[in-house]
């Protein structure tokens, strides 16, 4: 499984994720898209060209063309294939809600779980007032 599962997942498309610099309710431990892309394909009205990542997190000449591309929201072409990072699916997956008596307590919780760097997969503070 990749894991990126933005709040549209449903609606998109992965050339859609790229072109959006897309982050999903997962980032905390699959990454954003930036972070999962090794490889693309877009095609301008120039021509097509390929990203091959080279193991290397330093482009030292020039603009590094992955993250030209990622987030052009389809200013310069369309994303026609994509390589991405994967990882095994977990073999168990745990749901749990946590009810506070008002919001600060939330707010303090949440700020808690960030220093502490305790990060599940995904965490959300919902005011439903």
């Amino acid at each position: 499984m990749c894991g990126h599962e933005p709040d549209s997942v449903e609606f998109s498309s992965l050339g859609g994720w790229i072109s959006t610099k897309a982050s999903g309710m997962k980032k905390n431990v699959y990454g954003n898209i930036e972070d999962i892309l090794i490889n693309f394909t877009i095609v301008t009205p120039v021509g097509t060209f390929k990203y091959l990542e080279n193991n290397s997190e330093r482009v030292s000449q020039g603009p590094d063309l992955k993250y030209t591309v990622l987030g052009h929201e389809g200013n310069y072409g369309i994303i026609t294939e994509a390589v991405m990072k994967i990882k095994a699916a977990p073999e168990m997956t745990t749901y749990g809600s946590i009810v506070f008596p008002d919001f600060q307590s939330g707010q303090r919780f949440m700020r808690r779980v960030g220093r502490e760097k305790i990060w599940p997969a995904s965490i959300r503070l919902v005011d439903n007032m």
